[in-house]
């Protein structure tokens, strides 16, 4: 579970940062296709599914929230640096 966590946060991350993609972050990790099955059977195997994703969910939610945040605060104190 900490290790779907901690790719959640590489795709949140990677959804952030301009011209990185959290699908290419998904499919380097070995995840995308996991994933893709698990939104697919959705229906059909709800607990599996469920179990599989909530962590990389969770993980992608708090690294955009935090890294959205950060980036906030570079681009107030470091303008030029972070346009850079």
């Amino acid at each position: 579970m900490l290790k779907k966590l901690l790719q959640g946060l590489v795709i949140g991350i990677a959804n952030i940062i301009p011209g990185v993609s959290g699908g290419t972050m998904m499919v380097a990790m070995g995840i995308y296709d996991k994933l893709i099955h698990a939104i697919t059977h959705l229906r059909k195997e709800f607990k599996e599914s469920v179990r599989f994703m909530f962590p990389i969910f969770v993980g992608i939610a708090v690294a955009i929230i935090v890294a959205a945040r950060i980036l906030e605060f570079c681009f107030a104190m470091f303008p030029i640096q972070t346009n850079l």
